[in-house]
């Protein structure tokens, strides 16, 4: 029986939540088996370090090559490609005889889930232009919910079943993730026999010009950088910069990391859809801004003090990235200009989350002290002052590359 249109909506907006939630389980599902991992493949130090750094640069690397991928096999066929991607890397990883196995099929479930990271907006705008923040929302979530499960599920499978069972499981959640999209790619096919003829009609094609022109695409790629460092060194660097600056033990710094952590769930939930009320992205920004700046000079002046209230602060600030996600539908008049954006800030954003801790990691190496790296911090919150305005105005990428044309 063919689909209806509501029933492939339905089969597609399924498909949204359950590749949302496979999206994240390889980030976060070997670094709490690693001592276990250990005794089989050597982790310690370098090894395991190099292994942390592959995600945010993957994530960048996959978002140049995923509108182009997207366009040779319909969004939806790049939404299999990421469920098998995915499905062969947890595999891989599970059975990996060495580290430079386990290290190879690392970069391709981060090259996957990257693609993810960049399609994911792309298919919301298709699937539900008037439900943006509503779905961005639950995809969110649903990746919380991913960067999360392996954390308690990982530790306990690999207690009872060993690690190598423990990280090809999670194989299973990117096979349902696929299943959606496989039923859902007949219709794709024939509604891109459409795009292809609308696509050439259009007075300039998006992908042959440079987003850097939209000042609305460059505010979102600035906060989606900025909330990506910020959050990337926290999970990095806040439990030694506490040690250090506070004196606080081991344990209550793995308590405050899991505060900064267990954040984003609620702020996956409520960002969207206040991202989409007329005026409130600027505010939003304002609030990010705020709340990065006071974190890090409390932390910096007050540590002793309050230290709790710092790290909420600190955890408040990338929500920034919730609101970009958003705002890649939001601002945008059709899919191909989302998945343009997508890529555009995925691609910077992610590059700057990557080198983000090593700054910061540098600053302390040369200094000996957190002080530097943590006043460098407070400007990178303040820097997303200017996007503040610009959001303000609530502009189209779409029509701000149109009047920049010569």
């Amino acid at each position: 029986m063919p689909l209806t249109p509501r029933s492939v909506v339905v089969f597609a907006l399924t498909g949204i939540i359950l590749t949302a939630l496979g999206i994240r389980t390889g980030v976060a599902a070997l670094s709490p088996l690693a001592t276990t991992i250990e005794l089989d493949v050597p982790l310690a130090g370098l090894p395991l370090g190099a292994l942390g750094m592959i995600p945010p640069l993957a994530f960048s690397l996959a978002a140049a090559v995923s509108p182009w991928l997207a366009r040779r096999v319909t969004i939806e066929g790049a939404a299999v490609v990421v469920g098998g991607l995915a499905i062969i890397a947890h595999l891989w990883r599970g059975f990996s005889p060495n580290y430079a196995s386990l290290f190879v099929a690392t970069i391709v479930l981060m090259l996957s889930a990257g693609i993810g990271n960049v399609i994911l907006p792309a298919l919301v705008k298709l699937y539900a232009p008037r439900a943006v923040g509503a779905m961005t929302a639950a995809y969110a979530t649903a990746m919380a919910i991913s960067a999360t499960a392996p954390t308690v599920a990982g530790v306990w499978m690999a207690d009872a079943f060993g690690w190598r069972l423990s990280l090809a499981t999670w194989a299973l959640v990117s096979f349902v993730g696929a299943i959606p999209w496989l039923i859902v790619i007949p219709f794709a096919k024939r509604r891109g026999i459409a795009e292809a003829e609308l696509n050439a009609t259009l007075p300039i094609p998006l992908a042959a010009v440079s987003l850097s022109r939209s000042p609305t695409a460059l505010a979102v790629m600035v906060i989606f950088a900025i909330a990506g460092a910020t959050a990337y060194t926290a999970f990095s660097l806040l439990p030694l910069m506490l040690s250090d600056i506070a004196g606080v033990g081991r344990t209550e710094a793995a308590l405050a990391l899991g505060l900064f952590s267990i954040m984003g769930l609620p702020l996956s939930l409520l960002i969207p859809p206040l991202a989409v009320r007329r005026g409130s992205a600027g505010i939003l920004v304002g609030v990010a801004t705020l709340t990065g700046a006071l974190g890090w000079l409390g932390l910096l002046l007050f540590p002793g003090a309050w230290l709790y209230v710092w790290v909420t602060l600190l955890a408040i600030s990338p929500l920034s990235f919730h609101l970009s996600l958003t705002l890649i539908g939001k601002r945008t008049k059709n899919h191909f200009s989302a998945l343009q954006l997508s890529g555009y800030v995925n691609r910077a954003g992610y590059f700057f989350a990557a080198i983000g801790p090593l700054l910061v990691g540098l600053g302390y190496q040369l200094t000996g002290g957190w002080e530097i790296s943590i006043i460098a911090l407070v400007v990178l919150s303040v820097l997303q002052i200017p996007a503040v305005w610009v959001l303000r105005r609530e502009r189209l990428v779409d029509d701000e590359l149109r009047d920049a044309r010569p």
